[in-house]
């Protein structure tokens, strides 16, 4: 862990958030290469303080639960200026770790946790989630490979080889951009590809985004160019949301609807080795 002040700023796929408290923060360490000049502009206030807050919850309205049969992981309920949040510690059943409270603006939160870890998981992966919405972005479960001249990125459920693609990628010289979570951001009329922090040390990444694959294993590298509607909900499927509300859901239509009118999709069956490199790259030539 590495301890912060209490006034530094984060810039994640250039979206900049402003942490301040009145006690020291820490930060895991994947944060690191993600933190920003004090003087850049801020879009994002983050107030973290270092103990949870009386809330009558049973007052709130329950707007959605992320749990499985074992226990809970988090919930969101609505408030009267926008909404609140309860992380559970995952080693201590039904154990409140923090809550925090986002403004119906999407651009200030109020973090109260148990210790000076204001971001620690699935905090900041929530943060990351709603500094979404703030602005025209997605967040997404994908890989993404950038040869230099084209951002490629490949998605599908877990096990699918999105890791096994970002090697043979790798090994090709192509930089990673990130092969498990991925922010796509609309820029100046242009689609681009960004990494978020994560358990490890990276630095912080962009990449433009000139086609979308949605992979699976395969006897023979074989690719199927989608459109319209189709491709809109099979790309939409690795989106990470909350869809408790409808203007969530169309906001991300609106957005994967413009995406990929513009971006080429294709449903990709690869074997896993170099062969899929130039299979994509001669694929791509022929339209």
């Amino acid at each position: 862990m590495n301890q912060f002040g209490f006034n530094f700023k984060i810039s994640i796929a250039e979206i900049v958030f402003h942490v301040f408290s009145q006690k020291a923060i820490e930060l895991e360490e994947g944060y690191v290469p993600f933190l920003a000049d004090v003087e850049a502009n801020t879009d994002i206030q983050v107030e973290c303080f270092h103990q949870l807050p009386e809330t009558d919850l049973a007052k709130l309205n329950l707007l959605f639960e992320a749990k499985n049969e074992e226990q809970r992981f988090y919930s969101i309920y609505e408030n009267a200026d926008g909404y609140c949040f309860v992380i559970y510690n995952q080693q201590q059943k039904d154990e409140i770790q923090q809550i925090a409270f986002l403004n119906s603006s999407f651009n200030y939160w109020k973090i109260y946790s148990r210790t000076a870890l204001a971001l620690k998981y699935p905090m900041g992966p929530i943060l990351m989630h709603y500094l979404t919405l703030y602005t025209d972005a997605v967040l997404m479960h994908a890989s993404c490979a950038f040869d230099g001249k084209k951002g490629r990125m490949f998605s599908g459920f877990s096990g699918v080889g999105k890791s096994t693609m970002s090697m043979i990628w790798a090994k090709s010289g192509s930089q990673i951009i990130n092969d498990d979570r991925l922010v796509i951001r609309k820029l100046n009329g242009q689609f681009f590809v960004y990494n978020t922090p994560m358990y490890y040390v990276d630095i912080s990444k962009k990449a433009p985004l000139n086609a979308i694959y949605l992979i699976c294993h395969y006897p023979e590298n074989k690719a199927n160019k989608v459109s319209g509607a189709i491709a809109v909900s099979k790309v939409m499927a690795f989106c990470i949301q909350n869809n408790f509300d409808k203007s969530f859901i169309n906001k991300r239509l609106d957005f994967f609807s413009e995406l990929c009118a513009i971006t080429p999709v294709y449903e990709l069956g690869f074997v896993p080795d170099s062969s899929v490199v130039t299979y994509i790259t001669e694929n791509e030539k022929q339209g």
